[in-house]
């Protein structure tokens, strides 16, 4: 494999195991049952595990910084003095953030220019 085609495979590969992992975090912290601290925290090393076998490579797009940004709060957020349920609000709300900086390039409003003396 040359090695444009194995950094290629590379990237998407880190690209896709980011988005696992935002993926499988919110939908734990959306499950209806109460999960403790040690819970969320037991959850957040497994799926960190997944991430830490693929090979970290430099993203230069702002959503994916901002998911390498989650990754590195989230681990932060299972050790901190916090409660599950903040925990998981947090989660929630930055990951929300995150996919709507995804959608943001596909929603983009064009500015439509019109005379208006042209309808009359």
């Amino acid at each position: 494999m040359d090695e444009k085609r194995k950094e290629k495979y590379l990237k998407t590969k880190y690209m896709r195991e980011l988005e696992r992992y935002l993926n499988r975090l919110v939908n734990f912290a959306q499950q209806e049952e109460e999960n403790s601290k040690e819970a969320i925290g037991a959850f957040i090393q497994k799926i960190g595990d997944k991430l830490v076998e693929v090979e970290k490579v430099p993203l230069y797009n702002s959503y994916f910084e901002k998911l390498e940004a989650f990754v590195e709060k989230t681990r932060h957020l299972a050790k901190s003095e916090w409660e599950s349920d903040d925990i998981k609000a947090e989660i929630l709300h930055d990951a929300n953030r995150i996919r709507k900086e995804k959608r943001k390039k596909t929603y983009s409003r064009k500015e439509r220019k019109r005379d208006f003396d042209d309808e009359f």
